[in-house]
C-alpha cells in the first residue's frame, strides 16, 4: 500500500458531522432493507396474510428501520466516507438485496400458491433502487472529503448522453409495465417499473438529464492526488494510484484501471491532449504513454 492509499484509508479529522441528506438517505436505505426482510418473513411464515397486513408490516418495518439508520448515521463518525471509499463497499450497498431477489425467484418457480414471490421481488427492487441512490451519495461524500475545494486545473465536460435512446427505453419499459398490469401480471409490472425508476435515477445522477438549471456545471477537475468527474448532482474521485496507464487513441482518452477504465471522447471533452498532458505529469513513473 502506498502512502497516499494509507492516508485515504483513514477518515480525515476534519470531516464534518453527517449532513441531513445523508442521514435521511441512509435511514431510508436501512428502512427499506428491514421492511423488505420483515415483510418477506411474515408472508413466508403466514401465507394467508392479507394485503392490508402486508402493507402494515412493511410500513412498520420501514419506520423502525429508518429510525435505526438515522441514529447510526448520526453516531458513526465518517460513515459516508467509509462507505464511499472503495468500489466494493459501494457495490455492496446495491448487492445486499440479492438474497431477497433470489428468494423471489425461487418462490416464483414453485407451485406454492403464496404471495411471497411478488412481495420479495417488490422488496428487492425497492432496496436495490435505494442502494443505487445511496451508492452515488457516498461516492460524492468521499470525493468531497479527500479533495480540496480548489483544483489545479479544470475542463468543461459534457457527460455522455443519448436523449433519444433514453426516452425510447423509458417509454418502452413503462408501456411494458402498463401492459402487464392490465393483464394482471404483477411480477412483470414490478420488473419493468423498477427498471424505469432505476433508469430515471441513473440519468439524473450521471448528468444525462438535467432539472433545468439546477445542479453544478459538469467538469473534469485535476488535483494532486487524482481526478474528479463532477456531474450536476454527484462527484467521483479517481486516484492516480489506481491508474495503471493513460493513452490517447484517435478521439478517445483512456485511463486504464482494470475493469473500471475511465474514458473520454472528443465530443465530451474537446481538448483531450491538454488533459492527457496534465495527467501524465502526475501519474507514477511508467504509467503514462
Amino acid at each position: 500500500m502506498t502512502a497516499r492509499e494509507s492516508d485515504r484509508s483513514l477518515v480525515p479529522n476534519d470531516v464534518p458531522s453527517p449532513d441531513r441528506v445523508f442521514r435521511l438517505a441512509f435511514g431510508g436505505y436501512v428502512g427499506v432493507l428491514v421492511a423488505g426482510l420483515v415483510t418477506v418473513l411474515v408472508v413466508l411464515v403466514r401465507p394467508e396474510t392479507t394485503s392490508n397486513g402486508v402493507a402494515g408490516t412493511y410500513a412498520a418495518g420501514l419506520g423502525g428501520g429508518c429510525l435505526v439508520g438515522v441514529v447510526l448515521a448520526s453516531r458513526i463518525r465518517g460513515l459516508a466516507v467509509r462507505l464511499g471509499r472503495t468500489w466494493g463497499r459501494r457495490a455492496a450497498l446495491v448487492l445486499l438485496p440479492v438474497p431477497v431477489g433470489i428468494a423471489a425467484g425461487v418462490s416464483l418457480v414453485t407451485p406454492l400458491e403464496s404471495p411471497v414471490g411478488v412481495v420479495a421481488l417488490a422488496a428487492s427492487i425497492a432496496a436495490a433502487v435505494a442502494g443505487l441512490v445511496l451508492r452515488w451519495l457516498v461516492a460524492t461524500r468521499y470525493t468531497d472529503a479527500y479533495t480540496p475545494s480548489d483544483p489545479i486545473a479544470t475542463w468543461r465536460w459534457n457527460p455522455p448522453s443519448s436523449p433519444k435512446l433514453d426516452a425510447l427505453l423509458l417509454a418502452m419499459w413503462l408501456l411494458l409495465g402498463i401492459g402487464d398490469a392490465l393483464t394482471g401480471n404483477w411480477v412483470g409490472t414490478l420488473v419493468w417499473t423498477g427498471l424505469a425508476i432505476a433508469w430515471v435515477a441513473s440519468g439524473l445522477v450521471e448528468g444525462r438529464w438535467r432539472l433545468g438549471a439546477f445542479g453544478a456545471t459538469p467538469e473534469i477537475r485535476v488535483y494532486a492526488d487524482g481526478l474528479v468527474k463532477r456531474r450536476p448532482y454527484t462527484r467521483e474521485f479517481v486516484p492516480w494510484d489506481d491508474v495503471a496507464h493513460v493513452r490517447l487513441r484517435e478521439d478517445e482518452l483512456v485511463l486504464d484501471r482494470g475493469l473500471f477504465d475511465v474514458r473520454f471522447d472528443r465530443e465530451e471533452l474537446p481538448d483531450l491532449e491538454a488533459l492527457r498532458a496534465e495527467i501524465e505529469g502526475r501519474l507514477p513513473n511508467g504509467a503514462a504513454g
